[in-house]
């Protein structure tokens, strides 16, 4: 019996039930006959590629065209590659592409792509697709920002340096990772990134490493016109301020979105400003806040947020969540915020949570929240199944290049399963049994946590369930657990 990886809307087969046949094939739609197993059918990349209009989209790149392949051919066989089993293009070259590897490494290592226009050409076409085939409300839409880790092995990898990873809370060689996401009710798709490095605090080892190896870095000349540059600076830049600008190049590109969400590390007074700031729609915020020197204006006095907690006396108690909790509304540079502060059980870590929207009541606010946790799932898929982060070439563009392709399989995926009612069968992960999680996302992730909560308040009163979420995250088996946990009992109710 073939065992099966079901996470979020993805069910994946192990690599080694995948082979292709067919050793010299020069055009992507011949890969169409050439699958030992049925489940897997290329119809619909081929189906997917023809609703996208990939040709038309990719136009402008015509001109990249190389030795006889054109963009949007080299670009099919790179989007293709998970889905048949394979982690790079290496391995498909040796086995299945005619086109030879170095073709594919000079269009992911040139500097002339700008592949931040690439995926939001895919992003906004993904959201008129869904808007003209939607007619029903979907709920609320919400962009998300966050981090993640992306640990490498080669030291001499462009930009590269020991970054701090708060899950194994240590300094590791990798990259940060800088995500904006849309949620628009029912799916989440990635819409932009920007890729970090930090330069540490020993001055004898810049970013973390010596002074031999840092020297040792690749490097490569680029023209400040090119997209490359730009990614270039980004890497020293805070992750507050090229979120800031993803956030403003979100609204730019027209997306509709209620609220922007967030957690502590994200929430400041920039982000406020910049979401009080937008003019062509009505935008909140929601983020978890910890930054305890800002003071308030509570009842014409300043105060931090704690001190305001401590005056505001006895809190409630939220009987469907296991919350106890306390809300107010405050001044920051004289213009209105509401605070709730929350915590499980009567001796559990407070929390923080601050918004733009005074009317929300705590557990709309919780519930808003809580789809925050989408983008979670989406660095957990994309790491398990579609190879995040395992680009080593040494060349930075080629690693912007390929976390891109990866935001552009995403969209691919969650396309398909939107079409298709929320049911993955057939043609890209097909389900082992006939039974299907039918429930949204949304609501899976809120029941997830609200079981977690129900736990830790009863038993673990002095756990704390953002802590026990990051590992759940970060632990395969137990997330493979608690989400078999979740299908099983919506498949019974």
């Amino acid at each position: 019996m073939v065992k099966t990886l079901i996470i979020s809307n993805l069910t994946v087969y192990p690599k080694h039930i995948i082979m292709l046949h067919n050793k010299d094939i020069k055009n992507i739609h011949e890969l169409k006959t050439n699958f030992t197993h049925s489940w897997f059918e290329v119809d619909y990349l081929l189906k997917v590629t023809e609703i996208f209009k990939l040709s038309k989209l990719l136009k402008s790149f015509s001109e990249l065209k190389k030795q006889g392949y054109s963009f949007t051919y080299i670009i099919s066989v790179l989007l293709i590659l998970p889905f048949i089993g394979l982690s790079n293009i290496h391995q498909a070259t040796d086995r299945d592409i005619k086109a030879k590897k170095d073709v594919f490494y000079r269009l992911k290592n040139n500097p002339i792509i700008d592949w931040r226009s690439i995926i939001w050409i895919f992003s906004l076409k993904f959201v008129n697709l869904i808007k003209a085939k939607t007619t029903q409300n979907t709920g609320v839409k919400c962009l998300i920002i966050d981090d993640s880790f992306l640990e490498k092995t080669g030291k001499y990898i462009e930009k590269i340096s020991r970054v701090w990873d708060h899950v194994s809370r240590r300094a590791l060689l990798g990259f940060k990772l800088n995500v904006l996401g849309f949620w628009d009710g029912i799916s989440f798709i990635p819409v932009d990134f920007s890729l970090h490095r930090e330069k540490g605090k020993n001055k004898n080892k810049p970013f973390g490493l010596t002074k031999k190896d840092f020297k040792r870095q690749f490097q490569k000349k680029r023209n400040k016109e090119t997209a490359s540059y730009e990614r270039i600076k980004e890497a020293d830049q805070t992750k507050i301020k090229t979120g800031i600008k993803m956030f403003k190049r979100a609204v730019k590109q027209g997306l509709q979105f209620e609220y922007l969400l967030m957690d502590s590390w994200f929430t400041c007074n920039e982000f406020i400003e910049a979401v009080r700031n937008i003019k062509t729609q009505t935008v909140h915020l929601i983020g978890m806040y910890k930054i305890s020197k800002t003071k308030f204006n509570f009842k014409g006095k300043l105060y931090t947020y704690s001190q305001i907690r401590n005056l505001l006396g006895k809190p409630k108690r939220n009987r469907k969540t296991g919350y106890y909790y306390l809300e107010t509304e405050v001044l920051l540079d004289n213009k209105p915020l509401k605070l709730f502060f929350s915590r499980k059980g009567k001796r559990g870590n407070w929390k923080t949570f601050l918004t733009t929207n005074t009317n929300l009541s705590f557990i709309q606010m919780l519930k808003i929240y809580s789809i925050r946790w989408s983008i979670e799932v989406f660095f957990k898929e994309s790491k398990q199944l579609l190879y995040l982060g395992k680009e080593q070439s040494n060349d930075f563009d080629s690693q912007i290049a390929a976390i891109s392709l990866v935001m552009i399989q995403y969209i691919l995926i969650s396309t398909r399963f939107r079409f298709e009612n929320y049911e993955s069968k057939g043609a890209l992960f097909k389900q082992s049994k006939a039974e299907v999680i039918r429930i949204r996302l949304s609501e899976r992730i809120w029941g997830l946590l609200m079981e977690i909560l129900k736990i830790v308040t009863e038993i673990f009163e002095n756990e704390d369930e953002d802590d026990l979420m990051e590992k759940m995250f970060n632990n395969d088996k137990l997330f493979l657990k608690i989400n078999n946990f979740i299908r099983t009992a919506n498949l019974a109710a």
